[in-house]
Formats: structure tokens, sequence, C-alpha cells
């Protein structure tokens, strides 16, 4: 049990608390820095925009696994999410799950997104939320995140997205869970770039700015840097894409807490042209 009390008080200490907090999933978003809200073009668009989904054209299946932030196993976080476009939308699920065998968070997610016109896109999760602390607690929650998009030029296009609405708590302490607020641009001067730039406001901490760079080197191979303030951090990776499968590395570097390794290995039955569709379809709404 000790070990228990040791690593809440270690979360707690760095902001990283229990109750669900807001952390970053996929190792392509944690490379843009976290800034993922207003591009949000594949499954992960679940846990960043539902309103993304919309975007998705492709069915895609997406495996994350972060073992141990900041050098702790018994943060380990690991999620795995799926998309389906359909001709009423595009429907999705994702499971996110968060600590280790005394302590763990759990969070189903089913999610909708679709388009007007291909320029203002749409989108909503349920959730439900989990919580089992060993000898302690086991309690379940349901809560609303809405997102929406909008294409507003060939190169620009704008994000927003807003996590636990409802203000859902869980537990017999009723502790709220993460109420987090988004929203940012990204920036396309040409095909192979994207420029990201966002604001992320947690009701419980002070505002954050987050800031990414995506570019695609060719068709197989892309590369990624971000940053971010509150807590303060840079974060790089690669994409590394080969016919239906991609594979992203990232790593995060944290001022007071070091280096944190993630990866995700995803299915997308595009293939290479499902990804160089996905880097024209913000010009071509417009032509």
């Amino acid at each position: 049990m000790k070990r228990l009390f040791l690593v809440i008080l270690i979360l707690w200490a760095v902001n990283l608390s229990a109750q669900f907090e807001n952390t970053d999933v996929g190792a392509r978003p944690t490379a843009l820095g976290g800034a993922f809200t207003s591009l949000s073009d594949n499954s992960l668009a679940i846990f960043y925009n539902p309103a993304g989904l919309g975007q998705v054209k492709y069915r895609e299946f997406a495996a994350f696994y972060s073992p141990a932030p900041f050098g702790l196993t018994d943060l380990s976080t690991a999620s795995l999410s799926y998309s389906e476009p359909l001709s009423f939308g595009t429907i999705g699920a994702a499971f996110k799950t968060y600590g280790f065998e005394l302590y763990r968070e759990n969070n189903f997610i089913v999610s909708y997104g679709n388009s007007y016109k291909n320029k203002i896109y749409y989108g909503a999760n349920i959730n439900v939320y989990n919580l089992h602390i060993q000898n302690y607690n086991n309690a379940t929650a349901f809560g609303l995140d809405i997102g929406a998009m909008a294409y507003i030029a060939k190169f620009l296009q704008w994000g927003f997205f807003g996590k636990n609405i409802t203000g859902t708590k869980i537990g017999e302490a009723k502790e709220k869970i993460a109420q987090v607020y988004r929203s940012g641009f990204t920036f396309q001067p040409e095909e192979k770039l994207r420029l990201i730039g966002e604001i992320e406001k947690d009701v419980k901490y002070p505002l954050s700015v987050r800031g990414g760079l995506e570019y695609s080197v060719i068709d197989f191979l892309d590369l990624r840097f971000g940053v971010g303030s509150q807590p303060a951090i840079f974060s790089a990776g690669v994409g590394i894409n080969y016919n239906i499968f991609s594979f992203d590395y990232s790593f995060t570097k944290s001022e007071d807490l070091g280096f944190t390794h993630l990866g995700t290995v995803s299915v997308n039955f595009g293939g290479i042209k499902g990804k160089k569709e996905s880097r024209e379809r913000l010009s071509k709404a417009f032509d």
C-alpha cells in the first residue's frame, strides 16, 4: 500500500493527479506538443476533437502505449481507437487505461463526427469513466464531450474541443473529472507542411499554450516537433508509413521530470493514398 500512496503523492506533486486528468494520447499528437485540436484527422480525433472524425474517409484502428511516463511504470498509459466512415457520418470507439494494479482509471468512449458541405465539422463523445483503487473504491460515471471544426481558407482551419462539459464527478468524494477547453488553428501553406497552434484551459490549472510542426519528407516519412507551456515541454517524433500500416514514435522532454517515450501502431485502410488525400483535403475544399 505504501507504493500506492507514493505514486499518488508523485501525481499530485506534478499536477498529473488522479480523477482522469488531461493527458495526451498517441505518439503523433504528443510529438506536436499536444496541439491536435484543429487537425484531428485520424481515429485519435476521439481524444482530441470528435468533429475531426468527419474528415476520416477510411476505416482505421490504432493502438497506443506509453510504458513508463517520466520513468515511472506505475503511470503507464495505453489506448485503442477505432473509426468507421458510414453514409451518415463517422462513428468511433476508444478505450484508454491508466495506472497499475493498485490504482486504475479506465475510460470507454463512443464517438460520432460529421460535416456540412465538407467545410464545417461537428462531433460528440459519450464517456464511461471507471475508477478502481484496490481495497478502497470502485466507481463509475458518465460524461459528454463536444467538438467543432471549420475550414476557413485553402491554408487555414480552426478547431474547438470541450472535454467533460457536463462537469461529471466520480467517487464518494465527488471529485470532478478534468474539464478542459481547447481551441486552435492549423496553418498549411503547402501540402506537406502543417503548423499548428492552440490554447488549452483546464478549469483547475493556468492557461496552456501549445504548438507543433509536421512535415512530410516523402509519402513514407513524417517529421514532427512540438512545444508547450504549463507544464513546459519539448517534443519530437517521426512517422513511418508503409501501405496500410503506420508506426509513430515520439518523445517528450519535461524540464522537471525528464524524458517520456511513446509509440502508436495504426492500420488505415486508405493506405498511402488516404494519407495523401488527407493532406490535400483542406485546399480541395475550396476548389
